[in-house]
C-alpha cells in the first residue's frame, strides 16, 4: 500500500512539459515545465505535442487542469499496476500479518490491587523500512463496569498523541475498542527514537483490572513453544516489542509523559489490557525517496493515458485523420511490422521496474522468482 495523497506532489514534476513552440497559440503553466529529471513528455511519443492534446479537449476542459491530472492519476494507477504485479506473480504482499496478543480471558478472581499507579504497555517498534506498524483494536477485562480513558504517548512529548473514551462490561470476556492507530505514522523527526506508551490511570477505575498470569512478558505464553499461541508472540515480537510498566503515584502528572527513569516493567502483569495488531507494507516513503527509478514508466503510463483519451476523443473533427490511425496503431500495435504496442512496452517497463526493486526490503519487496511467504522469528 501506498499514500496517493503523497506519492502525487512527488512524482508531479518528475518529468515535465515543453512549451509550444508557438506560446501565442498555447502557453501552458510555468509549474508544468519543471522536470527534476531533465526530461520531457513529448519526447516519448509525438501525439503528446500540446496542440494536437488541447485538440482533443472540449472547449470547456483547461489544457493546465488536464495535464496535471494525468500526470497524477498516472502517478497513482503506476504504482498500483506495480503492487498488483508483484502480488499476482507472488513476488510480495501488503498484509504481512495480523495477532491477537492475548489469546485468552483471565480468572475473574485475579484481580490487580489498585494503588493509584499509571499503567499500561511500552511499546517499541523494530520495523524495517516500509513495515507499517498498526494497533487495530484495544482489548479491555476489568472485573466492574468502568468508564475512563486510555492514554497513547510517545516519549519524545509531553502531550499524549491519542486519547481514548473506553467502556467495559464487567464481564468475563474482552471488551474491544477500534483503535486504528498506526504507529509508524508518526514519522515526523519528533518521533524518531523513543518509544510509545499505552494506558490509563488507576485512580479513574471504581474497580480492578483483571490478570493474565498465564503470560509472561520475557517468553511469551506459558508453556513456551508448546503454548497454544506461542506463534502469535513470535509474529508481534517480530516488529513489536510489548512490554507491561507502572508509574507509581507522585511520580507523574496525570495527563503528561512521565519520565521514564520512573517506570517500573513487570513481566507478569497485564493490567487488564490487550492488542489485536496489525504489520503491513507501506511503501510510500519508498516510492518518494526512489521516484527517479520509476520515470519511464511513469512517462509510458502518461502516455497510455492520454493516447487512449485521444483514440475515444468526440472531438474527431479536429485531429487529423493520420494522427488518429498513428495513435490507434501505437495503442493496438501494428502486425505488419510487428511494432510493440505503447500497453506492451509498459508491461515490459514494469517488470524491468519490478526486478530493479527486488531484495530491497526482504519483507515488502522481495526477490522475484521466489513466491513469497513470510518468516517469523525472534531476533
Amino acid at each position: 500500500m501506498f499514500t496517493a495523497d503523497k506519492v502525487i506532489p512527488a512524482y508531479k514534476s518528475l518529468l515535465g512539459w515543453r512549451q509550444h513552440h508557438d506560446t501565442d497559440e498555447i502557453e501552458i503553466d510555468v509549474a508544468l515545465t519543471e522536470t527534476d529529471s531533465g526530461e520531457f513528455y513529448q519526447q516519448k511519443h509525438p501525439a503528446l505535442r500540446l496542440d494536437i492534446i488541447t485538440a482533443t479537449l472540449p472547449d470547456n476542459q483547461d489544457i493546465d487542469d488536464y495535464l496535471a491530472q494525468k500526470v497524477g492519476d498516472s502517478s497513482v494507477e503506476m504504482l498500483n499496476d506495480l503492487l498488483q504485479y508483484r502480488q499476482i506473480n507472488q513476488y510480495g504482499k501488503t498484509l504481512l500479518k495480523t495477532s491477537q496478543l492475548l489469546n485468552k480471558y483471565g480468572w475473574l478472581n485475579d484481580k490487580i490491587v489498585n494503588e493509584n499507579r499509571f499503567v499500561g504497555f511500552q511499546i517499541r517498534l523494530r520495523t524495517a523500512s516500509g513495515i507499517q506498524a498498526v494497533i487495530n483494536h484495544i482489548g479491555l477485562q476489568f472485573a466492574e463496569v468502568e468508564e475512563f480513558k486510555l492514554y497513547l504517548f510517545h516519549s519524545s512529548k509531553k502531550e499524549p498523541i491519542q486519547e481514548f473514551d473506553v467502556t467495559t462490561t464487567g464481564t468475563a470476556q474482552w471488551d474491544w475498542t477500534k483503535a486504528n492507530v498506526s504507529l509508524t505514522a508518526f514519522e515526523d523527526e519528533q518521533y524518531n527514537e523513543g518509544v510509545f506508551v499505552l494506558g490509563y490511570y488507576q485512580e479513574d477505575l471504581v474497580g480492578n483490572a483483571i490478570n493474565n498470569t498465564d503470560f509472561n512478558w520475557d517468553k511469551g505464553a506459558c508453556g513456551g513453544c508448546n503454548a497454544s499461541n506461542y506463534t502469535e508472540w513470535r509474529n508481534i515480537s517480530e516488529y513489536f516489542l510489548v512490554y507491561p510498566l507502572y508509574v507509581p503515584q507522585g511520580s507523574f502528572i496525570k495527563g503528561e509523559m512521565f519520565d521514564l527513569n520512573n517506570a517500573f516493567y513487570i513481566n507478569n502483569e497485564s493490567y487488564g489490557m490487550n492488542l489485536r495488531l496489525t504489520t503491513r507494507c507501506d511503501l510510500t516513503n519508498f516510492f518518494i525517496e526512489n521516484k527517479f527509478v520509476f520515470k519511464n514508466l511513469l512517462a509510458l503510463k502518461v502516455t497510455e493515458m492520454i493516447l487512449n483519451d485521444m483514440k475515444f476523443t468526440p472531438e474527431i473533427n479536429f485531429i487529423e485523420e493520420s494522427v488518429k490511425m498513428m495513435v490507434i496503431r501505437d495503442m493496438e500495435g501494428d502486425t505488419e511490422t510487428k511494432m510493440n504496442n505503447i500497453t506492451r512496452k509498459y508491461r515490459n517497463e514494469l517488470k524491468a521496474v519490478s526486478f530493479n526493486i527486488s531484495g530491497i526490503n526482504e519483507k515488502c519487496l522481495p526477490c522475484e522468482g521466489v513466491a513469497y511467504e513470510p518468516e517469523y522469528g525472534m531476533n
